[in-house]
């Protein structure tokens, strides 16, 4: 038969700790100011209609914001945020493509002037 679970107790069987602390590291998620900044620049390209979908996770690695940008399994654009315990010496965030990393910059603004330039031109004929 089917079971009647609360989130509440799907939580705690999850993360039995309080506030769920994982055991890998420091967990870290984007902030409110990052989170802005980057559905701007999401909103320009949902309104060149270069965009279509977005979808935010968080693994052991850090937080994830992915953009798609057609009916896809696999985001054409990736930005992450590194955990605390797990940066890299180029830096904390990363934007990733489909072909691989295009930037890794300590600045979360180095990444949007990245992919907002990266729109393409519409070039005519002539």
């Amino acid at each position: 038969m089917t079971e009647v679970v609360t989130f509440e107790q799907v939580r705690r069987r999850a993360y039995p700790r309080s506030g769920g602390v994982i055991s890998k590291g420091t967990a870290d998620f984007f902030n409110r100011r990052e989170l802005r900044e980057i559905l701007q620049a999401y909103s320009c390209g949902v309104m060149a209609g270069d965009w279509l979908d977005y979808a935010v996770d968080w693994n052991e690695s850090g937080a994830v914001f992915a953009i798609y940008g057609e009916v896809s399994a696999v985001p054409a654009y990736t930005i992450v945020k590194r955990a605390t315990g797990a940066r890299r010496a180029g830096g904390r965030y990363q934007l990733l493509s489909r072909g691989g990393v295009l930037k890794t910059d300590k600045s979360l603004a180095g990444l949007l002037r990245v992919l907002l330039g990266r729109k393409p031109a519409l070039v005519t004929p002539g």
